[in-house]
């Protein structure tokens, strides 16, 4: 952690306060290597991966605006025609898949179908998340599976490119 910019930290800092810590990151993109890939994923290069793709400040400003979305819309006025959306997570709202695919698409193409299949899937901690009633939580699952498929794609990039 001690290699975090300021901004990684912050994005690490929001991601747990919402209820996603390093390890749960690190566990989604090991399963997903096992079931997509079908090898048991080296835990350091998990990490390795994940610390390569925190390294952008491009990615920490989507993690930090759609956990900041997600937090807006707990404390927005009941009022507010937007609130009632969020608070359903709408179909036709796709600004959280936008925030995500713009965070994918920056580890490849790879990278964007597998957040596309993880979204729709909803797999462990991302169904969790996305199915939860007592907070607004239309952002933090895609980000997490933007997460997920980001960090798998630089670990295969890591251990020598998808040879799969």
């Amino acid at each position: 952690m001690s290699d975090y910019s300021d901004l990684a930290l912050a994005s690490v800092h929001q991601l747990s306060e919402r209820g996603v810590d390093l390890q749960d990151i690190y566990d989604l993109t090991s399963v997903f290597l096992q079931q997509h890939y079908h090898f048991v994923a080296d835990t350091v290069t998990v990490k390795n991966a994940f610390n390569f793709v925190l390294k952008r400040d491009e990615v920490n400003d989507i993690i930090l605006t759609g956990l900041y979305l997600d937090a807006s819309a707990e404390t927005m006025p009941d009022s507010q025609p937007l609130k009632a959306r969020l608070a359903r997570d709408a179909n036709g709202h796709n600004v959280d898949e936008i925030l995500a695919i713009g965070l994918a698409s920056q580890f490849g193409a790879a990278a964007v179908v597998h957040y596309g299949w993880l979204d729709n899937e909803k797999p462990g901690l991302i169904g969790v998340l996305n199915d939860k009633k007592d907070s607004i939580n239309v952002y933090i699952d895609d980000i997490l599976a933007a997460l997920v498929a980001s960090t798998a794609m630089t670990y295969l990039e890591l251990k020598g490119g998808n040879k799969f």
